[in-house]
């Protein structure tokens, strides 16, 4: 007995000891693996927006070599893989580095109403405007398209209803720059043609004195040749001269056969007429009046 006690102990210690060492059985713990395994790194995928690239198209001067410096590497999640999109899915750049703007997308078009067009103005229009006093009236409405067409027509062709229609202009500021002095020579050069308005006017400038002085003679001359002209306005102002004391007694009759024998479709106009007809005849010897209205 004394000689087994050494050995049972020694086999004690023995198991023991083996009890402390772990047994290697060849398993490996998961988590303990994938800790201790380097991420692999992908491969940047065909056809996929690079980061640098990112770059590039939000800043297109940037050289290449500052586009691959300003690519997004401390952006949260940039030291983790990043994995291939999968098949059929598009990759979507983050909104922040790049605006994308389809092609195709066109803003509407900006509503702009044309200028239309004004044809030239036909001379017996012209002469209908000038005679209802609305023709600078209609070279405004026009937005002065036609000045220089006006211009042309009056200086260079000489037409004397543009001539009249240019001086007005001018005389009065209409879509040129003011110049009276100016303005009455054209009207001059149409009434030296013998164009009826530019005589009334005229003869109405120097009676009133607008824009020029007043000269009565030279007034009541114009009024007269442009009365027997058949304009009717001047026929009215010419009988008004008269009755003011302008021009001569022998004078009247010619007068009071223009005004009677006038076709006048406006009620007002007509009503004025029969009063200057009436007053004038007052002032004429009965047998003078009757040969005025018998004159063909």
């Amino acid at each position: 007995m004394m000689n087994l006690f050494p050995l049972i102990i020694f086999t004690c210690l023995l198991a023991a000891q083996a009890d402390a060492e772990p047994i290697d059985t060849g398993a490996t713990d998961p988590m303990l693996a994938a800790a201790s395994v380097p991420a692999p790194v992908p491969e940047p995928v065909k056809g996929a927006v690079q980061p640098a690239e990112i770059a590039a198209a939000s800043n297109p001067g940037l050289p290449a070599t500052q586009a691959k410096a300003a690519t997004p590497s401390a952006l949260p999640g940039a030291g983790l893989p990043q994995w291939p999109t999968p098949a059929g899915q598009v990759s979507a750049a983050p909104a922040t580095l790049v605006e994308v703007v389809d092609p195709a997308v066109q803003l509407p078009p900006v509503s702009v109403a044309p200028l239309q067009v004004v044809p030239l103005y036909r001379q017996d229009e012209l002469l209908d405007w000038i005679e209802q006093g609305r023709h600078l009236k209609q070279v405004k409405q026009d937005r002065c398209q036609l000045t220089q067409d006006i211009e042309a027509r009056a200086n260079v062709m000489k037409i004397p209803s543009y001539q009249f229609l240019w001086g007005d202009m001018l005389a009065w500021g209409v879509c040129v720059k003011p110049d009276a002095e100016q303005g009455v020579k054209y009207l001059w050069a149409a009434a030296d043609q013998g164009l009826a308005p530019a005589l009334e006017q005229l003869g109405r400038y120097y009676w009133k004195g607008i824009l020029v002085q007043k000269d009565l003679l030279r007034a009541e001359t114009l009024m007269r040749e442009a009365a027997s002209q058949g304009l009717l306005k001047a026929q009215l102002e010419w009988v008004e001269m008269l009755l003011a004391g302008l021009g001569s007694p022998l004078d009247y009759e010619e007068a009071y056969h223009l005004l009677h024998g006038a076709v006048i479709g406006d009620k007002a106009l007509h009503g004025r007429a029969a009063s200057l007809l009436s007053r004038l005849a007052g002032r004429m010897p009965a047998n003078a009046v009757a040969r005025a209205k018998a004159m063909g």
